[in-house]
């Protein structure tokens, strides 16, 4: 099958606080070709955040419904909140001829890994440069009590023992220079298809001539 145009799967997950929301913002500014694949959520919406751009906001109740309707590519549940990306958001990137960006956790990507082929998957894993820092930006972030970052922080210890998952894993020290590497990466992988691609037909001429 000619991969050229294949849309790509691109996944970003990293820790609470490790920095992959604020990656994927500035990945959307940086790469024109690149959609986000708005999540479906059960949590409260935040201040500055948008229904429909940040997340489809929905009730528990809501969330079941369309769940059980098979709605839902991959669902996490975290800290008591549901999150889910609809098959609908991969249907439409292919008929906009974009690659699609997922915001998801260790989890996820692991059902968008058994589901679609690996050929077509980019996935990064977004380290923090210490726990110490992780705890840092947690405390700034100024959304969560004591208790809660502390549950955070150790939920983080466990989520980084899956790093080994994902075929790219970046430390996130310096968030602008976290994001050129990443355009980097996608865009060596998208030369290497095309040069495979190339190599190909010139193989089928030699051997078939």
């Amino acid at each position: 099958m000619n991969t050229e145009n294949q849309n790509k799967l691109i996944i970003i997950s990293s820790p609470s606080g490790a920095g992959k929301t604020t990656l994927c913002k500035l990945l959307l500014k940086k790469m024109k070709n690149i959609e986000l694949s708005t999540s479906y959520t059960s949590r409260n919406k935040r201040l500055n955040e948008i229904n429909g751009k940040d997340y489809h906001f929905v009730t528990k109740e809501e969330f079941n419904k369309l769940n059980k309707k098979n709605f839902f590519i991959e669902t996490a549940r975290n800290f008591n909140n549901y999150y889910g990306s609809p098959y609908i958001n991969i249907k439409n990137a292919k008929k906009n001829k974009k690659n699609l960006l997922f915001d998801i956790d260790w989890k996820g990507a692991r059902k968008i890994r058994k589901n679609y082929n690996i050929k077509n998957i980019i996935d990064f894993f977004i380290l923090p440069p210490s726990k110490k820092e992780l705890q840092k930006r947690l405390i700034k972030r100024g959304r969560d009590n004591k208790n809660e970052i502390s549950l955070r922080l150790s939920y983080a210890i466990k989520e980084m023992q899956h790093y080994n998952e994902y075929k790219y894993v970046l430390i996130n020290e310096n968030v602008q220079q976290t994001v050129k590497d990443i355009v980097k990466i996608i865009e060596y992988n998208k030369l290497i298809e095309k040069n495979n691609i190339i190599l190909n037909k010139k193989l089928k001429k030699i051997i078939n001539s």
